[in-house]
């Protein structure tokens, strides 16, 4: 039985070293020595006969093994701080905090609020503060608990997981369209002002696929911009052409102010992307209301 509650013991350190970033920074949270985290740390995989991390001197990652099991550990170490809250007044109020969740606004109004609702129904005791973020940078990450993007996030500690897809397609003002005339095949892309975004991984060559064939074509990004809302904006504006979400231009479709290029040719779609970053000490119900996230997007295009 010893060495049963050792291991638990161990898994749950498993989870607050991913939690707090690194071998080093749990020491320090913990009041324990490096080398004590390390050593149980390398005990724990060898028991287990997988290697839950991959390790540098200024870097850790979480492997695939890893991450397999960090769910369950995260629950761990969230029922003993738990357990631990109880003992005082002061730690009850505190963990009454709200949970805050940071998401571009049109994310959550659109997919988030209803199933954030369903979860606080389901958790009484539990509160979640919706926090509209357009832009992310280590200081916005490190005001949440849990993040939603639709691009990649580099994040000091902690870790990210793709949870869903989003469809995209390529638009264009009315005017402009009026002015350069249709595009009839992505290599027309070529000959036209587009419009990127500064953190999309294909923001100078762009995929389509239609009839199960994959075509890529380099793209003119004459303008660069910070964010989607920020290229749905200068679209509109008339200032070229850009690839968008398609819920993000729903409405001005119905208007007449944009038109879909290509309503017949699919563009690569977005990953929905799940944020855990760095914290010190998890509020009740962050992991599990991570997992109800990702169970209800399940990797499905949205």
């Amino acid at each position: 039985m010893h060495g049963e509650l050792r291991q638990v013991a161990d898994l749950a350190l498993f989870a607050k070293i991913v939690q707090t970033g690194g071998i080093s920074r749990c020491a320090a949270d913990l009041g324990m020595e490096r080398t004590t985290i390390s050593r149980r740390l390398g005990a724990l995989e060898r028991t287990l006969g997988v290697k839950l991390l991959d390790r540098s001197p200024k870097h850790i990652a979480v492997t695939e093994a890893g991450r397999r099991c960090l769910e369950q550990c995260e629950l761990l170490l969230e029922s003993a701080q738990n357990a631990q809250s109880l003992a005082t007044i002061g730690s009850i109020i505190a963990n009454t905090a709200p949970i805050v969740v940071g998401a571009p606004p049109d994310i959550i109004d659109r997919y988030l609020e209803p199933r954030l609702a369903a979860f606080e129904a389901e958790n009484s005791g539990i509160r979640i503060e919706r926090r509209p973020i357009t832009v992310w940078t280590e200081a916005a990450a490190e005001s949440v608990d849990l993040g939603i993007t639709l691009a990649p996030v580099a994040i000091a500690g902690g870790w990210t997981n793709t949870i869903a897809y989003v469809q995209q397609s390529v638009f264009a003002s009315a005017e402009y369209v009026s002015r350069h005339g249709p595009v009839l095949s992505p290599f027309d892309l070529e000959s036209h002002d587009c419009i990127v975004e500064n953190s999309d991984g294909e923001r100078q060559s762009w995929r389509f696929e239609r009839n199960e064939k994959t075509t890529t074509v380099t793209v003119n990004a004459k303008y660069v911009v910070s964010g989607l809302l920020e290229a749905r904006e200068a679209t509109l504006a008339g200032l070229g052409i850009s690839r968008l979400p398609h819920y993000l231009c729903e409405a001005y479709l119905r208007s007449g102010s944009l038109v879909d290029l290509m309503p017949d040719t699919e563009s690569a779609g977005r990953n929905v992307i799940v944020i855990s970053p760095r914290q010190r000490q998890r509020k009740t119900g962050t992991a599990a209301l991570r997992m109800y996230l990702e169970a209800a997007f399940n990797k499905q295009n949205i």
